[in-house]
Order: structure tokens, then sequence, then C-alpha cells
């Protein structure tokens, strides 16, 4: 069980800190706003450096990280890039299968992984069954569930979201709900790979559990457009400005700039760069080291 909901801004979770409303705003501050297109919330975590904030070296402009329920994280990022790799793998084999199918079927052509996706969203798997196979017998079982597994993830009526249409295909596959609830919980292990998110199990005066700060969604505010509170924000006339609502304790925060170092550290170098540096070290070891001292 989660704690008890945080309310004000002094919440009582190990990973939050106590903020006295007068505080400045500084790194590790979670701020939040309310619109009409949102009013369940928008929010965000501070990255700006405090010594950058102390010494004005930022200007009038906070950057923050945005973060999403983590609901919505699996509808909008995950679930779609588990679909796109499904779709191929599926399409992939299946289109095999169905070559080998239509061949044995005389027929005088064959389908690959991108003609096949088309057609599943033209056409429902009967009916593609229909067409490529003349050789009177039955297809395997597994390659009508693909076909049908395919046409849910492809759905050409965009009438389920993507996290939905997962879970029917995995579903048409034959995989049980105990191995796909498996899959949902893989996709918030942060120790796996090189995650670019970073999961936080609620926030304070948010109802729900679940938060993704995602280290790629950057985004920055001008100072005046960030209030210490809510209060301060609607005696502004700005009850829909972002505000502060929290802090993280300096271990959470740390552990989210120190992730987000080492994943926009990861940059690879051109082969032909490492080659020049190589090069270089020779030529600069034989200049600082004449031959015959």
């Amino acid at each position: 069980m989660l704690p008890k909901e945080v309310t004000g801004v002094r919440p009582v979770n190990d990973y939050f800190q106590d903020v006295v409303y007068t505080d400045e705003i500084r790194q590790g501050d979670l701020i939040r706003r309310l619109t009409k297109t949102h009013p369940e919330g928008e929010w965000g975590f501070v990255l700006t450096a405090d010594c950058d904030i102390v010494q004005n070296k930022a200007g009038d402009r906070f950057t923050y990280i945005e973060i999403v329920p983590a609901k919505q994280y699996l509808e909008k990022v995950w679930a779609p890039m588990q679909l796109k790799r499904l779709v191929e793998r599926q399409a992939k084999n299946s289109a095999e299968q169905l070559s080998g199918i239509m061949k044995r079927s005389e027929l005088d052509f064959k389908i690959n992984a991108d003609c096949l996706v088309t057609w599943l969203q033209e056409r429902t798997p009967a009916e593609v069954i229909g067409i490529v196979n003349r050789t009177g017998k039955p297809l395997d079982a597994k390659l009508t569930a693909s076909l049908e597994a395919l046409r849910v993830a492809l759905d050409p009526t965009l009438a389920l979201d993507p996290l939905k249409r997962f879970c029917q295909a995995r579903g048409r596959l034959g995989d049980e709900v105990a191995k796909v609830r498996i899959s949902v919980r893989d996709a918030f292990d942060g120790d796996r790979g090189f995650p670019d998110f970073f999961l936080l199990p609620e926030l304070p005066k948010s109802s729900g559990y679940g938060f993704i700060a995602m280290l790629r969604a950057f985004q920055s505010i001008q100072a005046g457009d960030l209030f210490k509170t809510e209060t301060d924000a609607r005696i502004a006339g700005r009850p829909d400005a972002f505000h502060r609502i929290g802090r993280l304790n300096d271990r959470i925060r740390f552990a989210i700039t120190q992730k987000l170092a080492f994943l926009f550290s990861r940059i690879g170098l051109p082969s032909y760069y490492e080659e020049a540096c190589k090069l270089a070290v020779e030529l600069l070891a034989e200049s600082a080291v004449p031959t015959g001292g």
C-alpha cells in the first residue's frame, strides 16, 4: 500500500522533504498547473541547478522535466513501441509462411511484410486467408492467430487505444493475462538497459499512483510564470499557472539528475573520428619523443 495522499506543501513521505512556502524555487521542486485542457493537472520536476539559480546563470527561466501519469506513459509511449515491435515480428514471420502457402497454391507471386501489413489494414484475416490459400487445407492455428493479432495491433478503425490493442493482440497470440502483466511490470524496470524515464510512486496533491519523469522531455518556463504556492498563483490572477506542490529529497533528485547525465553521456563517436584520434596521438608521441633521444 502506498502512504496516504500527501496534502499541502509539507509531505510526509520519505521521498519528499519539507518545504516552507517562502522557500525559493530550487532543483528538485515538483510543480503543477491546472488548465481547462488538463483539469487533472500537468506536472514537472525543476532541473535547473541550485548554483545556477542562486548565481542567476539561468537568467529568468527555469528548465523542468515533464512528468506524466504512468498510465499515460503506457498508453502514449510504451504501448505504441511494443505494438511496432509486435507488428514487425509477426508480419515478417507470417508473410514468409503465407508465401509458402501461395507457392503450394500455385500462385505466381509472393507477399512480404509490408504488403501483408497493408493488406490487413484493408481486409480481415479470413479474407486474406481466402485469397492466398488454394490448397484446400486449413491454415496452421499459430499462423491464423498471428494474422488475427496483427489485425488487432493495426486496428484500421482506431477504435482502441494502443495499450488495449497491445493487450488484445497478445491475447490473440495465446499469452495469458499474467504474462502480459509481467511485460507491463518490466516496462517500469529502471535498471534495464538505458531507460529514459524515472518512476515516482506518487506526487503531492495528486490522486492516483505511479508517475513518470520523462527524461527526454525538457521544457522551459519564465521565472514569473512559476509561483511558490497555488495560493500565490491565484492571488496573482493566474490560477492556471505552474506552482510548486512539493520537493523531492536530495537522494531522489540526485538520482534523477544522475540518470539524466548517464542517458545523454552515451554518445557514440564515428569510427573515422576515433581513428583520427589514434593517428593524432601517434604523431604527437613521435614528435614529443624523437628517435635517438
